[in-house]
């Protein structure tokens, strides 16, 4: 081999700090890239938001239909119970007005205000529990006069 010559390709601790530099960066990056769960636990609460924001336009648009958009608490002929034409915020008119069973979510509280969670992320917390802690919530609070309900999901950052 001549003496000018070299060989071509990387050395050992090329190769040695390559490989440090792409673990520092795996370490720091993945979690925030893999933080999919809280991702998914948003999405499903932003999709209830949405699917009881729609049915409560709906039972709205059935109370102006019977005529007691007006009224501060009654039930439709449907069986649910309206205040001001939206539904009333307790457990079971709410389940009533979205059709759901609680396989996957768990109901907190009642009128003025519901909270609805992720069943298998607070199955064993108390209502006192959820109110305390950071977990994906979505809250119904029944409107006053005038007013539409209030829909809000938080702590799912």
């Amino acid at each position: 081999m001549n003496k000018c010559q070299r060989a071509n390709g990387f050395t050992l601790i090329e190769l040695i700090i390559v490989i440090v530099v792409l673990g520092v960066l795996a370490t720091t990056a993945a979690p925030k890239l893999l933080n999919i769960q809280k991702d998914a636990q948003a999405g499903a609460l932003e999709g209830l938001s949405a699917a009881l924001s729609s049915s409560s336009e709906i039972v709205y648009a059935k109370a102006l239909i019977e005529g007691v958009e007006s009224s501060a608490d009654t039930t439709l002929a449907s069986g649910i119970r309206v205040r001001y034409g939206y539904p009333y915020a307790t457990q079971t008119n709410l389940k009533e007005a979205l059709d759901f069973t609680e396989d996957d979510w768990k109901l907190t509280g009642s009128a003025p205000e519901v909270t609805f969670t992720l069943e298998r992320q607070t199955s064993d917390l108390s209502s006192a529990e959820i109110a305390a802690t950071d977990v994906c919530k979505l809250t119904y609070r029944h409107p006053n006069q005038g007013e539409k309900p209030t829909i809000t999901v938080t702590d799912c950052n």
